[in-house]
């Protein structure tokens, strides 16, 4: 029964959203900026919150914000 709880556990980290999916959902970015920093990440190898922030889509503040909800979604 134990493996059973451990099992479901890791399963929840791994459908933490992704940071983008998450800023747009709490309409800190609009979709356009996430699909922009997508595409500029696939050239830059960067971290879709650094291509954001540079972008001045996001503010860094609010970034870590949702950074830290992502942290706790990840450790339930």
């Amino acid at each position: 029964m134990g493996e059973r709880k451990n099992r479901e556990i890791e399963i929840d980290k791994a459908m933490a959203p992704p940071i983008g999916t998450m800023l747009v959902a709490g309409e800190y970015i609009v979709p356009q900026d996430l699909d922009f920093a997508l595409e500029h990440q696939k050239y830059s190898k960067g971290l879709i919150g650094d291509i954001l922030v540079r972008m001045g889509a996001v503010d860094p503040t609010e970034l870590n914000r949702v950074l830290n909800i992502q942290k706790i979604i990840t450790r339930r």
